[in-house]
């Protein structure tokens, strides 16, 4: 190839411009600083408009005659030989009207390069060459260019233009302040532009809409060009994040950004596109010892801009268009690639990230590593079923790795299936040696039973699974799967009543939770919590710590919507119960509904109960009983203390109701009567005793009570027996005092319903005495309450008064001349003010508020 033939392909000349310009304001000041030094070096990728901002430059510059313009384009070979460079800068030199000798390989630089510079010199003015797409010419030149630059003495200056910057000592111009650089952030388009841009391409967008756009594209000139295009031609509209902009871009990308790169760049690009933001290990791991140099090539050619952190990201428009092009890989090459990329995500921490790069890699080995020994499996429980980690994991499904089953399992039992999910753990095959899967399968397992077994089971799934991972030491104990199986031991220890251990796990359990993955199981805790303080009386406690978890779970995102395991029906379970210890049937009503279903035994059963105490409030004892024998009979064989406390309630109920005989058979039927879990057995036990007149059982059972330190609730109820046999024995001051001390302990959470179920005489006590400080009370006597009840119209007095009589609507209607419609909307506003939900509940509440009496 002579020398010739690659000159004669260069293109001589400034190019006119595009047919859709765009003036750059602010690359044309910064190119403008430009006057008064020897070299400007303008270096970006492909597409960045480049050429367009140098050629108005020089136009609106008014130096057209004093500029020359050489564009290196044809075949590669013979291009970037330093005879072609030098033979171009001749030709240039020539057109200036500048004479000098043509270049000869076999002449040294120092003596030909000399009599150019006197040449330029001579001419006596300032002279300009622009080199465009200077980035095809070889490295060979580089010292001759300096010298010439030092010699003219800034009779020349020379304008490079292309993807990467010349082989120059650049950081000696630097020094000197003797050269002008604009790289891709300073060519890239601001929305003003960007929208001037479509604008001249047919398109409007709104400024909203350009932004996004423009974000997308980061400034690229030629991605927003071939996105506004494919817009005015109707195609998809794109260019917006996560869409897919078609095959113009890919197509752009590949031949102009990716084909052009050497084989291990190209590899580098298609390897850091994976992370959202990649560092100096990532590309180590991917390119080697040539890492450095390879970052500092698609840094200029490929878009890879510095992060704040130290990091390097690409636009997002290119990131998927080289996310696109791995996929079309040999499978081999995106195989190595991925796997080696989800190496450097997992020590980093990205491990969903990590997962999603080694399943898509078919590296099943290291895809079950990750989700077992990493504790990604607990990620399948505390996710909903559009999860990440779910979707990501899926594909091990049915390969021959060691997590297919164990992925099964968790998938089984986070969709509330703990029968599949035992069948899929008692298929995973023993590996004493295997530490991690050992705890993974005990972990999986003591979820599991905390749904389907009995409460003694749950326990000792739930310690045996808290030994295996203390003991292995393979994982964190912050982590997912510690979590989940100390979250289930505080439920089996519920269950049981064990009310302070309970606490203490789900206390220790919310205090270590910390990150976005474990939001679920915290406010699962959280729920828990309100539950257990709501069996003991602390209702205010309950309240605020119910409300706080359902604030949580309504604010998990889509992709996180919180654990199949309840903690949505504990809280409203809590609240239920909160709701009916404070005499409000209606709110408790509504809670007990919106538990349902409600997957776990113990909270399952407390729904019932709440519903029984609603059924009783409403005037419905007999429903109320059957409906707690129902559930203390399903309880039994799995829940003992959960069937004792339903017993316990049973009991109260006959106690309400005057029967104390009936209470006292109730108690003797408990599986424990003297169990210490059981303090709410003892003082109903306590009370029947009283209304028999059998003061010395009474008074052993409540010693039982008052001498230790019982929860709030049975310590309240103690002290109302205590004084109900106080005014039996004609004590009325000492009772009084007892009173008091109730009263001042269930102040602070409004506990009224112990003060509703108290003896006839305590009740007639609380009516009669002046209790200014308790009016949070109402009046727990027979007197009238309604001061707490929003008034009832006139209208409403009088169907509440037809309402008494059992007339229903019709003839409640025909009665008072008024249409259906009337009488339905004022028995709405009747429910409404006296918190009920049934026409009987409001004739059996307005007669204990007095409201018939008027």
């Amino acid at each position: 190839m002579t020398t010739a033939d690659p000159v004669s392909a260069c293109r001589f000349g400034a190019p006119g411009p595009p047919r859709h310009h765009v003036h750059r304001e602010r690359a044309s000041r910064l190119l403008a600083r430009a006057d008064a030094v020897p070299l400007v070096v303008v270096a970006a990728p492909a597409g960045t408009g480049k050429t367009t901002l140098v050629a108005e430059w020089v136009k609106a510059e008014g130096r057209s005659g004093d500029t020359a313009w050489v564009t290196f384009d044809g075949p590669g070979e013979g291009l970037g030989e330093p005879a072609t460079f030098w033979a171009c800068v001749v030709r240039c030199l020539a057109e200036l009207g500048v004479d000098v000798p043509p270049y000869r390989q076999a002449w040294p630089s120092w003596t030909w390069l000399p009599s150019v510079a006197a040449a330029v010199v001579a001419a006596g003015r300032r002279l300009t060459i622009v080199l465009d797409d200077h980035h095809l010419v070889t490295a060979d030149v580089a010292d001759d260019v300096d010298l010439l630059l030092r010699l003219a003495n800034g009779h020349l200056r020379l304008v490079f233009a292309g993807r990467r910057a010349p082989a120059l000592p650049l950081y000696r111009y630097r020094v000197a302040g003797t050269v002008v650089e604009l790289g891709f952030p300073e060519l890239a388009f601001d929305d003003a532009e960007a929208a001037a841009l479509l604008d001249a391409l047919g398109e409007s967008p709104e400024a909203s809409e350009v932004g996004a756009l423009n974000a997308y594209h980061g400034g690229w000139a030629a991605g927003l060009l071939l996105t506004g295009r494919r817009r005015r031609e109707g195609g998809a509209p794109g260019g917006t994040a996560g869409s897919d902009i078609g095959s113009d871009i890919d197509d752009y990308v590949c031949r102009e950004v990716l084909d052009p790169l050497p084989p291990q760049a190209r590899r580098l690009l298609l390897g850091t596109c994976v992370a959202g933001e990649f560092d100096g290990e990532l590309a180590h791991d991917l390119a080697g010892p040539a890492a450095d140099r390879l970052v500092r090539l698609v840094e200029c050619c490929a878009f890879a801009a510095a992060t704040n952190g130290g990091h390097h990201a690409y636009p997002p428009v290119v990131r998927d268009a080289l996310r696109r092009q791995l996929t079309h890989e040999t499978p081999g090459e995106q195989a190595e690639v991925r796997t080696i990329v989800a190496r450097r995500l997992r020590r980093d921490g990205a491990r969903d990230a990590a997962l999603r790069e080694f399943v898509t890699a078919g590296a099943w080995d290291e895809a079950a590593e990750l989700l077992i020994e990493d504790q990604l499996v607990g990620r399948l429980l505390s996710e909903g079923p559009d999860g990440v980690v779910r979707a990501y994991s899926a594909p091990l499904l049915g390969t021959a790795s060691r997590a297919d089953l164990v992925v099964r399992a968790a998938t089984r039992l986070a969709a509330g299936d703990a029968a599949g999910c035992a069948d899929a753990l008692t298929r995973i095959p023993g590996a004493p040696t295997d530490t991690a899967l050992r705890g993974c399968v005990a972990a999986l397992d003591a979820v599991r039973a905390r749904l389907a077994s009995d409460a003694d089971s749950a326990l000792a799934a739930a310690e045996a699974a808290q030994r295996e991972l203390g003991e292995t030491g393979t994982f964190h104990p912050v982590g997912p799967l510690p979590t989940l199986v100390r979250l289930a031991r505080g439920v089996a220890l519920l269950r049981h009543g064990a009310f302070d251990l309970a606490r203490a796990a789900f206390e220790e359990t919310a205090a270590r939770q910390d990150g976005r993955s474990l939001s679920a199981p915290h406010a699962d805790c959280l729920a828990h919590l309100a539950l257990t303080d709501a069996l003991e009386g602390y209702l205010a406690r309950a309240e605020h710590t119910a409300t706080e978890a359902l604030t949580a779970l309504a604010a998990l995102t889509p992709d996180n919507p919180g654990t199949p395991f309840g903690g949505q029906a504990a809280a409203h379970v809590a609240l239920a119960l909160v709701a009916l210890d404070r005499c409000e049937p209606g709110t408790a009503w509504h809670h007990a509904t919106a538990a349902e279903p409600a997957p776990e035994p113990l909270t399952r059963h407390l729904a019932q109960q709440v519903t029984a105490g609603v059924e009783a409030a409403e005037g419905h004892p007999t429903a109320a009983a059957s409906r707690l024998h129902a559930a203390l009979a399903e309880a039994t064989a799995t829940d003992p203390w959960t069937a004792d406390h339903l017993r316990v309630e049973a009991a109260r109920l006959a106690l309400v109701e005057g029967h104390p005989g009936l209470a006292l058979h109730e108690l003797g039927q408990l599986g424990n009567p003297h169990a210490p879990t059981h303090l709410d057995a003892v003082v109903v036990r306590a009370a029947a005793h009283t209304r028999r007149n059998e003061d010395g059982p009474a008074q052993r059972a409540l010693a039982a009570v008052l001498d230790g330190f019982p929860p709030l609730r049975p310590r309240v109820e103690a002290l109302l027996v205590e004084a109900e046999r106080r005014l039996r024995h004609h004590s009325p001051t000492r009772a009084a005092t007892v009173l008091d001390a109730s009263l001042r302990l269930a102040a602070p959470e409004r506990l009224r319903l112990p003060f509703r179920q108290a003896g006839r005489e305590v009740r007639h006590l609380l009516a009669t005495e002046a209790r200014g400080a308790h009016n949070w009370l109402g009046r727990a006597g027979d007197a009238s309450e309604t001061a707490r009840v929003e008034t009832l119209t006139a209208r409403e007095r009088e169907v509440l008064g037809y309402l008494t009589e059992l007339l229903t609507t019709e003839e409640i209607a025909e009665a008072m001349v008024v249409s259906v419609n009337t009488v339905r909307t004022h028995v709405r506003g009747i429910l409404r003010k006296l918190g009920v939900n049934r026409r009987y509940a409001a004739v059996r509440r307005a007669r204990e508020l007095g409201l018939l009496d008027e």
